[in-house]
């Protein structure tokens, strides 16, 4: 409520019953300070900010109807209780009343007697009314409080982000007047660049202006110069001498390239010197003769030796032309053929370092394996199924089997297909093997104490059943007494009795293949192979580039007998002496 009253006056006045909403006001919004002192504010003034303050529409003033401002404020205070009508009003105006004038003298018992407990019963429907609306206002004091603590973190971030993003767009701004600037100190360099260029560009016009009226002058000198020395060879001959000495020139000069050109074709034949079994042993003394005596050929000293040597080479040549050519190409086949290999040494080595362990497989063998991968089956190698089991015996067991060590299983619903598969590439598939399973069944059993299989060990049925098949009658013997009995037997050394007839099997140690580590021993064994093939390819292909020099030679000096060394030189002399006597000729009539 807004009163006025003076000391004078025993009477107030009701200047505002209002309700605001929003806003908490306290002493200072109703006092103004003037100086150290304190005054009470004009009613209208502090109306004005609480207006301005909460708005024209949380601002009601009831000053001439209490019931009406005891109605508003109750519908602010309790929120969730049944709208008031003006008997609620009134109870609740009559209710302040009794309480100030209640009278305090009043034990509990009387006061809860006369002014709580009614006569009547409680009501149960009123009861819960006012218990539910104290609930409701506990549960929105209890969310506000949670709307409160709310926005106050979010007023915390709202600051920080406030604070961020001043610090951006400054920084933005620093960035922005330090690219300006820049730009600007940049602009400045280029202007001024331009000035000076433009200044040089005009002095450069001016100086070539002066050069160009130059040049006309000398033009002008030029061409009159020119003009008095057609006279004077017309007067003199002079020209038809200058033409004579620049034909016997260019004569001299065509004879001693020609000259060169024969001497080092000549020189590129001693390739051939080497080439002795390969069908013109009876030729390779021409060519040696020719080459000696060329090795210190010139063009002003060409002896009868060496046209005698040119002119018996020349003139046999031709019949052994096409022998050097089968030679040469025989030379260029072998390095074709060394460099293949070496290929496939190296591109086996390279499938294995890319997790494809299978240097140890014959070419024919991985082929085969990779064709049946290709139609979706599984194909298995014997020695990547089988180990030796006494190290002992491991040379015997490599040589005995021999090529069956490349022998490839596949499954026994895929037998048909691969047999097609292997059948079609016979001329691929010549060094490898494809195993019959279909045959096999009748050796399952487990082999002999003594024989030949008893020596492998291997998870795969079929590599053992294989084995059994083709080697299940073999002994193994440690002594000549036991290799002498009737049937077959082999010995660790790879002494070998197939019944009928004794042989030494064996096989490198380098060729082993049988077991995780004779394969490892294989993949380097590769490896030493393709070093190997790389020298003898690198002196091949030296062989094979000196031989196609000297054949190329050979034909050069074939394709043209006529221009043979003494008649460069001749045509060289000649040249010479017709360039000198013009010359001679030319000065005698300019001193003239």
């Amino acid at each position: 409520m807004a009163l006025e009253a003076r000391k004078s006056d025993s009477k107030e006045t009701v200047l505002a019953l209002f309700v605001a909403v929003g806003s908490i006001l306290t002493a200072k919004d109703f006092i103004e300070c003037k100086g150290a002192q304190q005054f009470p504010a004009q009613w209208e003034d502090v109306r004005a900010r609480i207006v301005s303050a909460v708005g024209e529409a949380n601002f009601v003033n009831h000053r001439d109807r209490a019931g009406d401002y005891v109605r508003e404020y109750m519908r602010h205070l309790v929120p969730h209780a049944p709208l008031f009508g003006e008997q609620n009003a009134s109870a609740l105006q009559k209710s302040i009343v009794n309480a100030m004038t209640l009278d305090h003298n009043q034990t509990a018992t009387q006061f809860v007697r006369d002014y709580i407990l009614e006569d009547s019963r409680i009501g149960i429907k009123e009861l819960r009314e006012s218990i539910q609306t104290y609930r409701n206002i506990s549960e929105t004091i209890r969310k506000m409080r949670e709307k409160l603590d709310a926005l106050k973190a979010l007023r915390a971030i709202l600051t920080s982000l406030e604070e961020t993003l001043e610090t951006r767009f400054r920084e933005e701004w620093i960035a922005k007047r330090a690219s300006w600037l820049a730009a600007r100190a940049t602009n400045r360099d280029l202007r001024a660049r331009l000035r000076n260029e433009v200044a040089q560009l005009d002095a450069a016009t001016a100086e070539l202006a002066d050069i160009d009226e130059d040049v006309k002058a000398i033009d002008k000198e030029i061409e009159r110069l020119t003009t008095a020395i057609a006279e004077h060879d017309a007067k003199t001959g002079r020209k038809e001498l200058s033409q004579t000495v620049a034909v016997a020139e260019q004569a001299a000069q065509r004879a001693l390239s020609e000259f060169r050109s024969r001497v080092e074709s000549i020189r590129r034949l001693p390739p051939l010197l080497a080439m002795y079994g390969c069908g013109f042993d009876a030729f390779i003394p021409a060519v040696e003769r020719l080459v000696g005596d060329a090795k210190a050929a010139e063009i002003g000293a060409v002896s009868d030796g060496l046209s005698a040597a040119e002119e018996a080479f020349v003139s046999a040549a031709p019949a052994w032309l096409a022998k050097v050519d089968e030679a040469r190409q025989a030379i260029i086949a072998e390095a074709s053929r060394l460099r293949a290999q070496r290929g496939e040494l190296l591109e086996r080595i390279r499938q294995h370092d890319s997790g494809v362990a299978r240097a140890h497989l014959e070419p024919d063998t991985e082929r085969l394996c990779h064709r049946l991968r290709q139609k979706g089956m599984a194909p298995r190698v014997l020695c990547e199924l089988i180990e030796v089991a006494d190290p002992e015996w491991a040379g015997a067991a490599e040589a005995l089997l021999g090529r069956d060590r490349d022998a490839v299983f596949v499954d026994r619903p895929d037998i048909g297909a691969a047999t097609s598969i292997f059948k079609d590439g016979r001329r691929e598939f010549r060094h490898t093997s494809l195993v019959s399973l279909n045959k096999l069944e009748q050796f399952r059993a487990k082999p002999d104490r003594g024989t030949f299989p008893s020596i492998f060990r291997t998870d795969d049925p079929d590599a053992l059943s294989f084995i059994m098949r083709r080697y299940g009658s073999v002994r193994l013997a440690d002594t000549l007494e036991q290799f002498n009995k009737p049937g077959r037997a082999v010995m660790k050394d790879g002494l070998y009795d197939d019944g009928l007839v004794r042989t030494h099997r064996s096989v490198d140690p380098s060729q082993h293949k049988i077991g995780k580590a004779a394969q490892a021993n294989a993949l380097r064994a590769l490896q030493d192979q393709a070093d190997a093939l790389e020298d003898v390819l690198a002196q091949k292909a030296r062989e094979a580039e000196a031989a196609d020099g000297a054949f190329l030679a050979l034909k050069s000096l074939c394709a043209d007998g006529s221009a043979s060394l003494k008649a460069c030189a001749v045509a060289f002399c000649t040249a010479q002496a017709d360039r000198g006597a013009g010359k001679i000729v030319g000065a005698g009539r300019s001193r003239r």
